[in-house]
């Protein structure tokens, strides 16, 4: 038995792909206890941990196949045991790691990783605020970091600007490599995606490109709808699709509208991505907003007002990139004039001006207004309110944007309907179905509330 051990780890030792189990195996002794059954002798937690939650398995099967019967192997911490073996014994050049110099190692692998993939490790689900507003795209997110290439696949996140849809991507490849170090991952944005295709064509290299992305282990595509007007990059995405679809390998896509929205993109693709798990990212909520502003002045290790905190929360709501020019706009205005100013002072000075939301009400609104105002939040093309589509989700944006003209525009609902391409029935029955909805207190609740919290003044 002991010698199929040795046969592994000499294995191992020639695979550039299996250095991180090497890393750890050899270092460690392995000692027979009966006739089917062994024991790994580790130096620390960490080796041990490593070897039990990634590599056990592997390891007997690979010596039962080598014997040809089925054997059992148990891994102990017992720095005791191996300073009694001859690997112990050898000269100081030879020594064996240290759990804190194997740590080092795997480190410098990971940040070796992250450059190579176009990855920042400040993205981590850690440092991510969390909200009733994305709890469900988190939640995906870190499965998916930990079971990729399994149910969801692909993930496909969209959403407006600024609210941490890109934090997420990251974060997810961040966390995929903490258990695969070595892992092949790319993070790039659809115009770079776009761009590096035409360059391999320019330079007649397209197998460059094409062996590239379709051997990843994790593909994380960012702004998708970049592709709309790249229609050959966009069918060789679908190419790239199938191949790592075929490998079990993840791909998470993220864009500012779900994919029946998409224009101009390969139909075969739009197609995999409808069939895959779609979350949308919404706007934060107060508390969140409050949650963000204080990890942010952290990060900056300085603070501000409870007041003025608050008065930010309760008037940027749009977007965190918002939150965080009002932020840095606040900060600078108090060093350069050497005063804290309250929220009054704030207001006076002009501070957050080119930040806050407008709040407004639909009154006296125009159909036309409200329609866009409705395409713009749930991430539509305006002409989608006229089309003949009847699909689960357009319809309810359809509902919405009816309800809202009909509450709110003064028109008759036979008005309303010329709008929408519809008889004023639809119209009547769109309203009473949202009505009956916001009594429920469904969550289409809280939307027509952003929406209207979202109508410029």
């Amino acid at each position: 038995m002991i010698k199929n051990w040795e046969n592994l780890l000499d294995i191992l030792s020639k695979d550039e792909s299996a250095a991180m189990p090497y890393t750890f195996l050899k270092q460690c002794v392995f000692l027979e206890e009966t006739s089917n059954s062994a024991i790994i002798a580790c130096a620390g937690d960490m080796t041990a941990t490593y070897i039990k939650n990634n590599e056990l398995e592997k390891i007997e099967n690979y010596i039962s196949d080598a014997l040809g019967f089925k054997i059992t192997l148990s891994v102990v911490v017992n720095p005791e045991l191996l300073a009694e073996t001859e690997l112990f014994n050898k000269s100081e050049d030879e020594h064996i790691e240290s759990d804190a110099e194997v740590a080092e190692d795997i480190e410098s692998i990971k940040e070796e990783t992250r450059k190579r993939s176009n990855l920042d490790s400040y993205y981590t689900f850690e440092n991510f605020i969390i909200g009733t507003n994305n709890k469900y795209v988190v939640a995906a997110a870190e499965y998916v970091s930990t079971n990729a290439g399994k149910e969801y696949n692909p993930f496909y996140i969209y959403g407006g600007v600024g609210l941490g849809k890109t934090h997420i991507l990251k974060s997810i490849g961040n966390s995929f490599i903490e258990k695969n170090p070595k892992a092949k991952i790319a993070y790039i944005g659809g115009g770079s995606f776009r761009d590096e295709f035409v360059s391999g064509l320019m330079s007649k290299r397209p197998d460059i490109f094409k062996k590239k992305y379709r051997s990843l282990d994790m593909l994380l595509l960012d702004d998708l709808q970049l592709l709309e007007t790249a229609q050959e990059t966009s069918k060789e995405l679908f190419e790239i699709f199938q191949a790592l679809d075929a490998s079990h390998k993840q791909m998470v896509f993220v864009s500012d509208r779900p994919p029946k929205e998409l224009q101009n993109i390969e139909a075969r693709l739009k197609s995999r991505f409808e069939k895959s798990l779609i979350l949308s990212m919404e706007p934060p909520e107060f508390e969140t907003r409050v949650a963000i502003i204080n990890r942010k002045l952290e990060d900056l290790y300085t603070s501000i007002p409870k007041e003025v905190v608050e008065y930010m929360a309760q008037n940027i709501t749009s977007d965190v990139r918002k939150i965080e020019g009002g932020i840095k706009a606040y900060l600078s205005n108090r060093d350069l004039m050497k005063i804290t100013p309250n929220v009054e002072e704030a207001i006076n000075l002009g501070i957050f001006k080119n930040y806050v939301t407008t709040k407004a009400t639909l009154e006296g609104s125009t159909i036309k207004s409200i329609i866009k105002t409705v395409a713009d939040y749930y991430g539509v093309q305006i002409d989608v309110f006229r089309s003949r589509d009847r699909s689960k989700y357009v319809s309810k944006i359809r509902h919405v944007a009816m309800y809202l003209a009909s509450e709110y525009s003064g028109k008759s609902t036979t008005e309303i309907g010329l709008e929408f391409n519809r008889d004023h029935a639809s119209v009547i029955y769109a309203r009473e179905k949202v009505r009956t909805d916001i009594k429920a207190n469904l969550p289409i609740t809280i939307e027509i509330d952003r929406i209207i919290a979202s109508i410029p003044s």
